[in-house]
């Protein structure tokens, strides 16, 4: 007997989350954001209102990633009435696509009520592809090849290349500008058989004086 109505009591108060939660209508769950190059941070806001007959309190919202933040209007939600999440993105050294979620949790339930999705995309404004090139015993002696590529929307002009030129022979060639592909480096090592680790930076500019760099990283192992 004592069980049946543990059992019953666990299903009634599991029913009443349930309600509770579904009472929370959200105006959206998802938000798509595009950066400018210049901004550090993002802001957008989710809009909820109880249109149940109880009051609800928000405990709290957990994010996916230390770059993302929440504040959160007032925790308690009375009948009728609504508040709004704002989360916050930071930028940091991040570039493209970037998804982030945001569980909200209430007083009554220990699972999320809902998952909040927030994408950000940070534009590329110049792009190595490969970013990584290696020779190694078991690879061929032969060149690499990296594509470089600008977000012509921010970019206009590569304007050099720095790179240890006692270790490495690179030369230049035009790339399939159709594709968006501004340019080829061709890499070689001088010494196949002398460990050497090192980085290649290239630099771009586009209008309003704005400066952008990705590097490729290179490694031979003997």
């Amino acid at each position: 007997m004592f069980l049946r109505l543990t059992l019953f009591s666990f299903l009634f108060a599991s029913f009443a989350s349930l309600l509770t939660a579904s009472a929370l209508v959200w105006d959206s769950t998802e938000a798509h954001l595009k950066m400018e190059p210049e901004q550090e941070q993002i802001r957008t806001s989710f809009k909820v209102t109880n249109e149940g007959e109880k009051t609800v309190r928000i405990a709290r919202v957990k994010t996916s990633c230390g770059c993302t933040g929440s504040i959160l209007d007032k925790k308690i939600i009375k009948p009728g009435e609504s508040t709004e999440i704002t989360a916050t993105f930071n930028k940091g050294k991040r570039q493209g696509l970037n998804r982030n979620r945001l569980q909200v949790f209430i007083d009554s339930q220990a699972e999320a009520v809902v998952t909040l999705a927030m994408n950000v995309e940070i534009p590329t404004l110049i792009k190595a592809t490969p970013q990584i090139v290696y020779w190694s015993p078991s690879s061929s002696k032969t060149e690499r090849r990296v594509q470089l590529s600008l977000d012509e929307q921010y970019m206009d002009k590569i304007l050099r290349i720095d790179y240890d030129e006692s270790r490495l022979t690179i030369t230049e060639e035009p790339g399939e500008a159709n594709k968006g592909i501004q340019r080829v480096l061709v890499i070689e090592p001088k010494d196949y058989d002398t460990l050497y680790r090192g980085t290649i930076t290239v630099h771009a500019s586009g209008p309003n004086n704005r400066k952008a760099e990705t590097r490729i990283h290179t490694f031979v192992q003997p």
